[in-house]
């Protein structure tokens, strides 16, 4: 069995001036004159939550309360991945708490470093990690939603708590959408080769992956038969606890993205993260549906393009842009499916490389080698006091729901998460398949039985069997309006 958390208070919101507590809970490690004025509902709920896993139990409402005691020990280096997509929201038409609906909210991660400082007891260190999108700039990411402010509040007190991008380089895009820069950071990678125990080793055939804006030579070296290696950086598997805290969204490549997508920024090189197979459904690919001789052109203008900036070629890299462009508009127009980069309900890709990566995070160790038993503890967090539906996860819209949820499986947090926002499973191509092949090592216990508790009562029980308000619905992205 299974256990999710959901801690549910209609109206909550996120605070705008700090990110302490409001209350001087016993516990808090930072002093009463590190108590703000203004309510700060993610805390309490993280506390809540807490509280509701029966984390420490007998020591509540002391000072000694170490809730996260029971996943981290004194020496530990724990990482923290958010889910920190993107800079802006492209979304220009719907602009309240576009920022809010996009990346996971700072509130909700100082809560839970509060706590794993806790659990530390000065020895060991937090740090908060990502892999957001290649041109995402996180600079101007940190000052538009004051994380800078959460790192220099722990500065100021000397907590060991720093950030790592996980990227290899940050692509440099211009107006055009070309690429004109890339900066390169200072990590490692570790390769770990899942083999054969790939799920998309569950396919027959030889196939052609493709990463948007890498090209097809970059992830075949990763990515062949009865070969699937995906490059991690290597400070992710030093980690001996992971909490994933995940901002849930509506997703133009798998649905919807929840726990177990976020460990999609785990990869140091995105070559090696396969997002859909080259060519028509009728051709053994899922880029689209029907074949489609324009859609192969555009396939090899786009290739042609990244070719053109890696040679630092900007011209004819912004004409190929434009070619894209005009042949794009006119297939949508005239084409028999309006589908293209796996961006539908048909790609049988991106969910299979998620799925990889979840069994990564448990069970690699920190030279890249799969063992038999778990190598770190992970635990799930979910951020949705304001949620994205709609065109995610880049455009997403903001929708108000007033919820955090924690589990230690991902898969029952996703389940959970597909059935809270109206998602049919036999639409959502990763649930289905979790149904229908659920591996053991992914959903802790012997049955399939997931148990939800909340702190509203009609929100108990078996999932099966709860009803959760229609309100709650999302709209699915316009490419995945069948779900």
């Amino acid at each position: 069995m299974s256990e999710v958390y959901i801690e549910y208070r209609q109206g909550s919101i996120y605070p705008q001036t700090g990110w302490n507590p409001s209350r001087p809970y016993p516990e808090y490690p930072f002093g009463d004159h590190n108590i703000q004025k203004e309510p700060n509902d993610a805390y309490d709920m993280i506390r809540s939550l807490f509280q509701m896993m029966g984390l420490d139990r007998d020591n509540f409402g002391k000072k000694c309360w170490n809730p996260l005691g029971a996943y981290i020990s004194p020496g530990d280096l724990v990482l923290i991945k958010p889910n920190f997509v993107m800079h802006c929201n492209e979304n220009r038409k719907r602009r309240e708490n576009s920022m809010a609906c996009l990346v996971t909210h700072p509130s909700c991660l100082r809560a839970v470093c509060d706590y794993c400082l806790i659990a530390l007891q000065g020895k060991g260190e937090v740090v908060i990690a990502d892999a957001p999108m290649q041109d995402c700039n996180l600079q101007v990411l940190f000052e538009q939603i004051h994380f800078t402010e959460l790192l220099a509040f722990y500065h100021r007190h000397k907590k060991p708590v720093s950030f790592v991008d996980l990227r290899k380089y940050q692509s440099e895009f211009n107006r055009n959408k070309v690429i004109v820069n890339r900066i390169y950071q200072t990590g490692k990678a570790v390769d770990v080769d899942m083999g054969s125990l790939s799920m998309h080793e569950r396919r027959s055939g030889a196939r052609t992956y493709q990463v948007d804006n890498y090209a097809l030579a970059q992830t075949e070296q990763y990515h062949s038969e009865h070969r699937h290696i995906y490059s991690l950086n290597r400070i992710v598997l030093q980690a001996d606890v992971v909490i994933n805290f995940c901002k849930p969204k509506s997703h133009r490549l798998a649905g919807f993205t929840a726990a177990m997508k976020n460990m999609v920024g785990i990869i140091y090189d995105k070559a090696s993260l396969p997002h859909y197979t080259v060519g028509s459904l009728e051709e053994g690919g899922d880029a689209y549906l029907h074949p489609s001789k324009i859609k192969r052109i555009i396939s090899s203008i786009l290739e042609q393009k990244i070719k053109h900036e890696n040679q630092h070629q900007i011209f004819r890299a912004t004409i190929d842009r434009y070619l894209y462009a005009v042949l794009l508009l006119f297939e949508r127009r005239f084409g028999k499916d309006p589908y293209i980069k796996g961006i539908w309900a048909g790609n049988d890709t991106i969910w299979r490389t998620v799925v990889d990566l979840n069994h990564i995070i448990r069970f690699a160790d920190q030279e890249g080698t799969l063992q038999g038993d778990t190598q770190r503890r992970v635990l799930n967090f979910a951020d949705m006091i304001i949620a994205g539906e709609h065109n995610g996860p880049c455009q997403p819209e903001a929708k108000s729901l007033g919820i955090l949820m924690a589990s230690e499986s991902a898969v029952a947090m996703d389940m959970t998460f597909c059935k809270m926002a109206g998602f049919k499973e036999e639409k959502i191509p990763m649930i289905k398949a979790l149904r229908e092949h659920r591996p053991d090592y992914l959903m802790p216990g012997q049955d399939k039985k997931i148990m939800i508790y909340a702190n509203k009562k009609e929100y108990q029980g078996d999932l099966k069997s709860i009803k959760f308000p229609q309100k709650w619905h999302f709209r699915p992205h316009d490419s995945w309006k069948s779900v």
